[in-house]
């Protein structure tokens, strides 16, 4: 790039603290757009929750269940957790219990003082 190419984009950039749409959206506008919907939302609900839920389902069944269905998570992970362990883990976890529900006396005693020695 020339020199006269590198002054031309100097002068063209914007200078540090300057906006580059100085007449876009104002800092914080959308938080402070979602705090006050939210907040009359919650107003509303307090004083018409109930019946307003009612009336929604009544009169719009397929809405009623579309914002049900928006509300739950978009993702649900299974997981599970006994498939890391072991067989001699799960057999200690399992004389674990049987320890306690037994209230310490039983088989497995040994087992489960390893067990819980190790976790």
């Amino acid at each position: 790039m020339s020199d006269e190419a590198k002054a031309r984009q100097a002068a063209t950039q914007f200078k540090p603290g300057q906006s580059g749409n100085p007449g876009g959206k104002p800092l914080h506008a959308r938080t402070k757009l979602n705090n006050a919907f939210m907040t009359a939302m919650a107003n509303d609900f307090q004083e018409h929750g109930i019946a307003a839920i009612k009336a929604a389902r009544e009169a719009d069944p397929m809405g009623y269940v579309k914002a049900v269905a928006s509300l739950m998570p978009k993702q649900i992970e299974q997981s599970q957790p006994l498939d890391e362990l072991t067989d001699a883990e799960l057999t200690a976890g399992i004389a674990l219990l049987r320890a306690r529900l037994t209230g310490g006396a039983g088989e497995g005693s040994e087992q489960a003082a390893g067990l819980s020695q190790t976790h």
